[in-house]
């Protein structure tokens, strides 16, 4: 039996997708051979130079077709499809990374069920989940009734997808939202790479992941609804798999796919120290990225920053608003001096930080906006030092999660996707939020920061719906 896992295009990142690595080691674990294929930086290179690029990425992200890049996008859904059945698979794996993926996912089953009917195909991963929160059936259900797909699996795949080669369709999570979250996390093998090229990534590291969960538990978040626990794997554990990944691919920087690396903070300061000591005997250090959660600075003293800079540690800071009342009230509880303590230690020990954070939340104001503008006016000696990037986000209500529940409470007015949404009350537009976040960029620019609108296309989408109207 022939199985192959492969990532499905449109998440638009260039960094290696971890689910076909991690699911072809659980495969070959149970005796399955298998092969992982990262279809999705295989087409981000293809239209990087594409002078269509941006509109073509439309495609994948709003499912919009243009005049211009019919044949291009035709091209794209033939090549992926004859790249896929030239490992003459007889069951193949599509892993979803996120909502952006579901259009190309459409077409490419739509293709390969013409081209080659007998073809297996079952589709998992986070993306596989509603978008739409009016929905009556969810994305899974809907390509399986058409026919397109001919099962799915919901939840962590990595025992469901052995359970689903052996036979077993009862399994929870096969065909079914009912689903079992891996109780030991430990326990996985580490993930294989071997059929990865790692010459195509821009940003050539490996991913690897240490928890799934989250401690916090913010309102907008859908993370927490999925994992309801929080699980962070043993630093020796971790930095075993580190070493090997290094001995097998020479590759000595590492993605954390992640909620938060810093959750479990015992283990992840025992991580720190190994990875220390490995970097004080070897040339060739190791490097890392992930989600970082604020903590006051008893959690994290000024000792604790020089063993990230140490261990040349990137953070991705989920700060979500400055204004410290919305963020307390949404489950972010640190205060502003935290987040200034954060920058400062930050600068101080070299560490380059990611900001991440929330435009327009349904409890924000118009005063709140103009808080926000001037609060980055006056940290401006942050910018590029260690501060590398701002991303901006729109406010989204995502499905089935405490702020979804919570729509009546704060007098929300859902819309057709998850960033089209009104509190009437406030007299804020879904257009007030776009010029919002319009002049937040710009005064991040003036200000000397990299600030760009998230990559989950909730700008572009919000605009597409507004010029509908």
């Amino acid at each position: 039996m022939s199985i192959l896992f492969c990532s499905v295009p449109g998440t638009l990142s260039n960094d290696p997708v971890l689910a076909p690595a991690i699911l072809k080691a659980c495969a070959e674990q149970a005796g399955f051979p298998a092969t992982a294929l990262d279809l999705n930086i295989e087409i981000v290179n293809q239209i990087k130079t594409n002078p269509y690029k941006s509109i073509i990425e439309q495609f994948f992200l709003n499912q919009i077709i243009d005049e211009l890049t019919i044949n291009s996008i035709g091209n794209i859904i033939e090549y992926c499809a004859n790249r896929i059945l030239s490992y003459k698979p007889k069951i193949l794996g599509l892993s979803l990374l996120t909502q952006d993926n579901q259009f190309f996912t459409i077409w490419l089953c739509h293709y390969l069920k013409i081209v080659e009917p007998k073809l297996k195909i079952v589709i998992g991963g986070s993306g596989i989940k509603n978008f739409i929160a009016q929905a009556d059936m969810s994305f899974a259900d809907l390509l399986k009734d058409a026919n397109l797909i001919d099962d799915y699996i919901y939840g962590d795949g990595e025992y469901s997808i052995v359970e689903y080669l052996r036979g077993n369709y009862s399994y929870p999570g096969i065909n079914s939202n009912q689903w079992q979250a891996i109780k030991d996390l430990n326990l996985l093998p580490k993930s294989d790479f071997s059929d990865y090229n790692f010459t195509q990534y821009n940003n050539r590291g490996i991913p690897i992941c240490d928890s799934r969960g989250c401690v916090r538990s913010c309102e907008f978040c859908d993370i927490i609804e999925h994992w309801k626990k929080y699980q962070y794997r043993t630093a020796d554990n971790i930095f075993a798999e580190m070493k090997i990944q290094i001995e097998t691919h020479g590759i000595t920087h590492f993605l954390f796919y992640n909620s938060l690396t810093n959750g479990n903070m015992k283990e992840f300061t025992k991580l720190l120290d190994l990875i220390i000591e490995y970097n004080s005997l070897h040339s060739n250090q190791i490097s890392w990225v992930g989600y970082f959660i604020v903590r006051n600075s008893s959690q994290h003293p000024e000792s604790f920053w020089e063993k990230i800079k140490k261990t040349n540690g990137k953070l991705q800071l989920g700060i979500e608003s400055v204004v410290e009342k919305v963020r307390i009230s949404l489950g972010k509880n640190f205060t502003n001096e935290d987040i200034d303590y954060h920058l400062a230690m930050a600068q101080k020990y070299n560490v380059p930080v990611m900001l991440l954070l929330i435009v327009g939340y349904p409890t924000e104001t118009k005063q709140d906006f103009e808080f926000t503008k001037q609060w980055f006016r006056e940290r401006k000696q942050y910018a590029r030092n260690p501060v590398y990037s701002v991303v901006t986000s729109l406010a989204a209500i995502l499905p089935n999660t405490k702020l979804d529940r919570k729509r009546n409470e704060y007098g929300i007015v859902s819309g057709e996707i998850p960033t089209i949404w009104l509190t009437p009350e406030s007299e804020i537009s879904v257009q007030d939020r776009l010029k919002y976040l319009n002049e937040l960029l710009e005064i991040l620019k003036l200000s000397g920061f990299s600030a760009t609108p998230g990559n989950d296309n909730s700008v572009a989408t919000a605009q597409a719906e507004i010029e509908k109207v």
